[in-house]
């Protein structure tokens, strides 16, 4: 019976992660289409120096992207809460759970700070389109999308490849495992390129994170009691 009981409890936790994961990426996948619809790109005003009509463009949609920002901080809040408990059930490599867990443990507080300062860019220096409002912006959105970017390449970049070794022989499928190994080089390349010509490129490391997040949480939700 107390076998039975712990089959069961250790299955309700697997369903509870399998959901986290999903919902945090649903979340993720939402605040991105209030960003793409609003038709601003902080990234491309840093690249090419277009600040000011980045900053008129946001006041226009400025309602839009506080609610963008706001649900990519509950979204990675979310997915924070789910990777810490996709490595509560992940032990097959203590080293690679320790990773995991750290990388997570980082992502969270970095991308939280990343939304702040990309807020205080639309919240705070979209009204008067000054030079010093400007410069003011170009600092600030600099730390944020920088900050954003590392945070991105660690969450669905290398936690996902440290996941999938500390969860191998447990829930983890071969093919999901292989595809946080993806994930953890894209999610380098995604760094690499920021010094660069085409910082842009690092973008490729968001579907293929967010999508590896949706397959971890479905597995997990399907997985069944070892009894069954």
């Amino acid at each position: 019976m107390n076998n039975l009981n712990a089959n069961q409890t250790t299955f309700s936790n697997y369903k509870a992660a399998g959901y986290t994961t999903l919902i945090g990426a649903i979340i993720m996948v939402i605040g991105a289409a209030l960003w793409g619809t609003s038709g601003t790109d902080l990234w491309a005003a840093l690249a090419e120096n277009q600040m000011a009509e980045y900053l008129s463009k946001s006041a226009a949609v400025k309602t839009q992207l506080i609610a963008n920002l706001s649900v990519w901080i509950i979204g990675v809040t979310t997915l924070g809460v789910a990777g810490r408990m996709m490595t509560d059930l992940s032990d097959h490599s203590k080293a690679a759970n320790q990773f995991a867990r750290v990388f997570f443990n980082i992502a969270v507080p970095l991308g939280i700070l990343s939304y702040i300062f990309m807020l205080a860019v639309v919240v705070l220096l979209t009204s008067g389109g000054t030079e010093l409002e400007t410069a003011l912006a170009t600092v600030t959105g600099w730390i944020g999308a920088r900050t954003d970017d590392y945070a991105t390449a660690l969450i669905i970049g290398l936690a996902p490849a440290m996941v999938g070794i500390s969860a191998k022989d447990i829930w983890m499928p071969r093919w999901l495992g292989l595809w946080g190994f993806i994930n953890a080089a894209i999610g380098i390349f995604s760094v690499v390129v920021l010094y660069t010509s085409v910082p842009q490129l690092g973008f490729i490391i968001i579907p293929f994170g967010v999508a590896w997040m949706i397959a971890a949480g479905i597995i997990l939700i399907r997985r069944k009691p070892e009894n069954q």
